[in-house]
């Protein structure tokens, strides 16, 4: 069992190699959404700045650009703690990237999820350790209560929801798997029938299975039968007197 836990440097070398242009096309999908994070946070801020109120017409009646710098995490989330913020993502980053890595064989839209969550939390950690904030200039007009966010933000929130449906599909299809599985042994004979017992004929204990997880009647329990001892001497002397 420990021998198929145990990761071997070969083991690596066997996945880069066999996989390397999968992880190439990976690296390359991260590093396009954090350019486009990145530019985008640098002109949109940059025009911004020349703005009244630093806000402009983007997308009437649904987005508008809105400047603001957030020293919390996503869309304002816990603000104050940029240190913290930004280890823990990096902690994130670098175990998902790993993972990425090692388990080639994975569900597709499982590794798409989480690149895109990798490469929004890459974006906004370049700003936090650079400036000491993340830039924030998405705002939706038709939705005024929603947080301010930018294109890092919506990846991770896009990345995040995916991830979570993809968890929901691949353990409904793991329990349908198992399911099947079971059936094929059950009718094979791996797996012992049950023998069904009718609740109102059976007593309480027929309930309880037994060593073989059977079910089965209780054995009834023998008569006891009181023996009758013989009268002694005296007695009998005294019934033939009488």
């Amino acid at each position: 069992m420990d021998n198929k836990l145990k990761i071997s440097k070969q083991d690596i070398v066997d996945v880069l190699k066999k996989r390397w242009w999968v992880m190439l096309i990976e690296f390359l999908l991260v590093g396009v959404i954090l350019v486009l994070d990145l530019v985008s946070k640098e002109y949109v801020c940059k025009y911004l700045f020349t703005m009244p109120n630093q806000e402009a017409d983007f997308m009437k009646g649904f987005i508008d650009f809105y400047y603001i710098e957030n020293t919390g995490a996503g869309f304002g989330v816990l603000s104050g703690n940029t240190l913290a913020l930004s280890i823990i993502t990096i902690i994130v980053v670098t175990g998902i990237m790993v993972f990425l890595m090692l388990a080639q064989n994975q569900n597709e839209w499982l590794r798409i999820s989480l690149i895109f969550v990798s490469a929004g939390g890459i974006g906004n950690v370049v700003d936090r350790l650079g400036l000491g904030y993340v830039r924030d200039f998405l705002k939706f007009t038709f939705w005024p209560q929603f947080a301010v966010f930018n294109v890092a933000d919506a990846f991770v929130t896009v990345g995040a929801f995916m991830l979570i449906v993809v968890l929901i599909v691949m353990l409904f299809q793991e329990g349908q798997k198992s399911r099947k599985e079971f059936e094929e042994k059950k009718s094979i004979g791996e797996i012992p029938e049950e023998v069904p017992v009718d609740p109102f004929e059976a007593p309480v204990n027929d309930f309880l299975p037994n060593e073989n997880g059977v079910a089965t009647a209780p054995e009834e329990a023998p008569e006891v039968v009181e023996e009758q001892s013989e009268p002694d001497a005296a007695e009998k002397e005294a019934d033939e007197q009488n």
